[in-house]
């Protein structure tokens, strides 16, 4: 840990230009989505009645990421990241734009149109993720990850919060208007940033790797990345374990608030934004002093809060309860996410950005579909609640083996300096 890791001031961050103009640009379209997500999930709930169905809206959202994951990365890294970006937003706003259209006609078409929104982010994400290794310094890395998770989760609080009012007195329907102007809005501000994403030599580099090597090489070479750094591939493949003891558990968020709690979508958006005010919290907690914790230990607490809390809602399902608990949940979130993420880009190498972290990406969902798969119907056999108990309890008990682990190699590698 180096001096300057220590005294990285936030908001100093934001004197960058371009840096201002993308959290700017995500500030509203994640705002958006957070209406569009709760009055999505509410509509289906409603007109179904079935945890499966709610399943099915998820499976839609993330199925893209196994089909496509690996592929868009290997693209982003050989196309323009700011082109690519703008694209993808322009096309995120006319698919979300139709939702409120063909809903009338069938809900399968909405799923499509919801896959087809998300294959659209393979490409957005990625090329955003590569922005801010490429403009701040290694020890700026974690604080600007932090500031920019901290914009994204501020907009969970107005959005949810919002979403469950709005919900109740206009149209769910207009709600994914707004989410497709939002699009817009974001691809007007990429447009305007100066910050060159490639060099000239990068570009024509590329022009030649194109010609030279296959699309298929370009994923085994990231792929090949990951398993020969260390810490990536550790981090993932526990990353990975995790969320599929407990990630599927989101979905059923909304039925666990409407039917288990007995709650309003009012209530429902306040404890989607009580989630929310946990992780902003976590998030501005670990852009202040995260550099001084280690971030391994770090992610490994965010795992066991997240496993205790979960079990501890599906034990005492009230809602007062529920509200404490949605907030160390977004608390433990935090704990995990941010640096996991700060890993990622601290590690790897800038021409393999693209493929290291659109296969983050494509084995994140994976594991997220299998959790999906299982709770939900598990939810449909034994219910909500003991779904969350034995999730929480799972998770729990694993990281407490992690735990041990990491304190055992610690203990072997004492030793082995000590012999040296």
């Amino acid at each position: 840990m180096t001096s300057g890791e220590l005294v990285v001031k936030p908001l100093t961050l934001l004197r960058e230009k371009d840096f201002t103009l993308l959290l700017t640009g995500q500030f509203l379209s994640a705002l958006g989505d957070k209406l569009h997500y709760v009055a999505l999930g509410v509509l289906i709930y409603r007109l179904t009645g079935s945890a499966l169905e709610v399943g099915k809206m998820t499976l839609a959202t993330f199925l893209p990421y196994l089909l496509f994951g690996l592929i868009a990365g290997a693209y982003v890294d050989r196309w323009n990241k700011k082109r690519t970006m703008i694209t993808a937003d322009l096309l995120r706003a006319v698919f979300v734009g139709l939702i409120p259209i063909m809903i009338g006609y069938s809900i399968n078409l909405v799923y499509f149109l919801t896959f087809l929104s998300t294959t659209a982010n393979l490409f957005f994400s990625p090329a955003k993720m590569a922005v801010i290794p490429a403009i701040f310094t290694k020890e700026k890395i974690l604080t600007a990850t932090s500031l920019a998770e901290t914009s994204e989760n501020i907009t969970e609080i107005l959005g949810y919060a919002l979403s469950g009012i709005l919900i109740m007195f206009i149209p769910i329907q207009k709600i994914f208007y707004l989410d497709s102007l939002t699009f817009l809005f974001s691809a007007a501000l990429i447009f305007l940033m100066t910050f060159k994403f490639e060099t000239q030599d990068h570009l024509e580099d590329s022009l030649d790797k194109k010609n030279e090597s296959h699309i298929v090489q370009d994923i085994l070479e990231g792929l090949a990345y990951i398993w020969k750094t260390e810490i990536l591939a550790h981090t993932l493949l526990t990353y990975c374990l995790v969320l599929l003891v407990f990630s599927g558990f989101n979905p059923l968020i909304f039925v666990y608030a409407l039917d288990t709690l007995k709650t309003s979508t009012v209530g429902l958006g306040i404890l989607e934004a009580s989630a929310a005010v946990g992780i902003t919290v976590g998030s501005i907690a670990i852009s202040v002093w995260g550099n001084r914790i280690n971030k391994q230990k770090l992610v490994l607490w965010g795992y066991f809060i997240s496993g205790l809390t979960i079990g501890v809602l599906g034990m005492f399902p009230t809602y007062p309860l529920a509200l404490m608990g949605f907030f160390l949940s977004g608390v433990s979130n935090a704990m995990f996410l941010i640096p996991i993420q700060s890993i990622f880009q601290e590690e790897t190498a800038a021409p393999m950005r693209g493929r290291v972290f659109s296969a983050r990406f494509a084995s994140t969902r994976v594991a997220f579909m299998g959790s999906v798969l299982i709770l939900t119907y598990g939810a449909t056999q034994i219910g909500v609640e003991k779904v969350y108990m034995l999730s929480g309890s799972t998770l729990l008990l694993g990281t407490i083996v992690m735990f041990g682990l990491a304190c055992l190699e610690a203990k072997t590698a004492s030793k082995i300096s000590k012999t040296i």
